[in-house]
């Protein structure tokens, strides 16, 4: 059961939902201990962002009304709000931005959830021969293979299993599903907000299921530029149908409103477009994505393979030949011996663990696929409450970038408009004739900052200057689609933004003149464990950790160099490709 806690910070930030409900939502709402809840799970650099927000807001407050905030009335909070708009220093629009979007998500995209247990019963001291941490497609696939090879294994995993929802990010899976409720920002010279999965099935469970394998040309670059060995398209391509059709990789029957329109706005431009198939099963004419828990993790827990969820990992050691690791469970700790681990959590996760154990020094550097974004109002309804996204993306441009359709939902149009009124209420009226299409692009390299005593770890991102003239490239290329599709107006989700058509939208374009005039997210996080034979490689061509025996990686951290298809099909390959060598070699 959540409980406030009973500090000055708590007691603002549950003042500034019941304003944010008030002013913008004309709703006295009861989900308040929800949306503080998920406040309280946002990165720590968002959290400390606000915190220091409301300390020059108090400083306001009392030069204006001779007391705190939480001592005036809404009326003047507003007026305060109102003034300190233009202020930079202050950036009052991002504190009522991020307030709107908790509370718009779980107002506007409710949805139950139905939790699944699992029973077990670990106990200090208890050996299992392999480990796996992290459930996501690399670790379902590892700890499966182990499984079915008659191994002894533990699957670990921080998050819990929530059933798939209907709608398409309802708040209750930002809660449960997405790591810091998906409200992090890296650092650098563009903020690009960024998200994972923590959950069991990991970024399976939370992502739209579009399968792109891996192609030739990547494969080559990887194995030339890390002297890989046995990563060619003719070595992955056995692992690679294996997936699929444990995924069942497969294509819609049926095509979403406006599909028709795009198809036809690409062929007028003599625009390469493809329909990428999802991993999905059928059920009566409903389709369900074959995510993890529905496929690998499936399996697994039918062969009574060990799981163990809410489970956060603190420290890994090696004790003679065995490696010892504590974690916390339900609040308790718990410690468990191997001989193998198998490292799953994600490039910035596995980083941290790797770093805060001492197991390497230095990581490599991390990738991104941000991506610039664009609403797009037709002449008829496009959009409806459950509705998916648009499974074809223009592939014309690639490998520069690609366009396709972005999760287009109440929640997500209004998050985008909060800053302009007029917009604002054109969503709310017309939101099913509006939908989101993105521009995604495999640009710039991060580093992850672990700082002691920090609960997370900090995203440095830098995307270089001379990139500017590929992301306006982007953004015209596709409103020059959506106008050729029919739209009435193209509005960009950029720091300034105005109402685009065929007349205007050229000159909107050549006015940016930054690459932070955009406004950057992502879901693809890749990178910092180089894998292969290079000195600068931290694993070698099969994921085993270099001068650390039975220590293994084997997801997304991977992928090193420049991928910008989604990465789920290429870490499904690779690592199913590496626990059967190591299946191999174990024998």
């Amino acid at each position: 059961m959540f409980t406030l806690n009973k500090n000055k910070f708590s007691k603002e930030v549950v003042f500034f939902f019941q304003f944010i409900l008030k002013y913008h939502f004309h709703d006295d709402n009861n989900q308040i201990k929800k949306l503080v809840l998920h406040f309280f799970k946002s990165h720590f650099l968002v959290i400390l962002f606000i915190r220091i927000s409301f300390f020059y807001l108090n400083i306001l407050s009392l030069f204006m009304y001779g007391k705190k905030f939480l001592k005036i009335d809404f009326k003047d909070l507003d007026v305060i709000l109102m003034k300190i708009e233009n202020i930079k220093i202050l950036q009052s629009n991002k504190i009522i931005e991020l307030f709107h979007a908790i509370t718009t998500i779980h107002l506007d995209g409710k949805e139950s959830k139905i939790k699944i247990k699992i029973d077990d019963d670990l106990k200090n001291g208890d050996f299992f021969e392999n480990v796996v941490i992290g459930s996501g497609p690399g670790g379902s696939i590892t700890a499966n293979e182990l499984n079915n090879a008659n191994k002894k294994v533990l699957l670990i995993e921080k998050g819990v299993w929530f059933k798939h929802f209907k709608l398409k990010h309802p708040g209750e899976e930002f809660l449960g599903k997405w790591k810091n409720g998906g409200l992090a920002a890296a650092l650098g010279n563009v903020k690009i907000q960024y998200a994972s999965a923590e959950c069991f099935g990991g970024g399976s469970e939370i992502n739209s299921g579009l399968y792109h394998e891996p192609d030739e040309d990547f494969l080559n670059t990887w194995c030339t530029e890390f002297n890989t060995k046995e990563i060619s398209y003719n070595d992955l391509k056995f692992f690679i149908d294996k997936t699929k059709i444990k995924t069942n990789v497969s294509f819609l029957k049926n095509y979403l409103p406006i599909t028709n329109e795009i198809i036809n706005s690409s062929k007028k431009n003599n625009w390469k477009i493809e329909e990428i198939p999802r991993w999905i099963s059928e059920d009566q004419g409903n389709y369900h994505k074959k995510s993890m828990t529905e496929s690998y993790l499936d399996e697994y827990l039918k062969k009574y393979g060990k799981v163990s969820l809410n489970s956060e990992v603190l420290k890994i050691k090696k004790i003679d030949n065995l490696w010892k690791i504590d974690f916390i469970k339900n609040n308790k700790k718990i410690s468990i011996n191997t001989k193998n681990i198998f490292l799953c959590c994600g490039s910035i996760d596995n980083i941290r663990i790797l770093k805060k154990n001492n197991l390497i020094k230095k990581s490599g550097k991390i990738s991104f696929h941000p991506m610039i974004k664009i609403i797009a109002k037709f002449p008829k309804k496009v959009n409806k409450k459950y509705m998916e996204i648009l499974t074809h993306q223009i592939t014309q441009f690639f490998p520069d970038f690609l366009m396709g359709n972005a999760a287009s939902g109440l929640p997500f149009l209004k998050i985008a408009t909060q800053h302009d009124k007029s917009m604002y209420e054109d969503v709310k009226n017309d939101w099913q004739n509006m939908l989101i299409f993105h521009s995604t692009f495999s640009i710039g390299s991060g580093e992850v900052l672990n700082i002691p005593f920090l609960k997370d770890p900090i995203v440095n991102y830098k995307i270089e200057k001379k990139y500017i003239k590929m992301v306006k490239k982007g953004l015209e290329k596709l409103c020059k689609l959506m106008i050729d599709a029919g739209c009435i107006y193209i509005y960009p989700i950029a720091k300034k933004s105005i109402k685009l058509d065929k007349n205007n939208y050229k000159d909107y374009i050549e006015s940016l003149k930054k690459i932070t005039d955009l406004n950057y997210s992502t879901v693809h996080i890749m990178g910092g464990v180089p894998m292969g034979e290079n000195y600068n490689c931290l694993v070698n061509s099969y994921g085993k950790l270099n001068n650390n025996e039975n220590f293994y990686i084997n997801d997304s951290s991977l992928i090193c160099n420049k991928l910008l298809k989604n990465p789920q099909g290429t870490v499904m390959a690779v690592a199913l490709r590496n626990i059967n060598n190591f299946l191999l070699k174990d024998k």
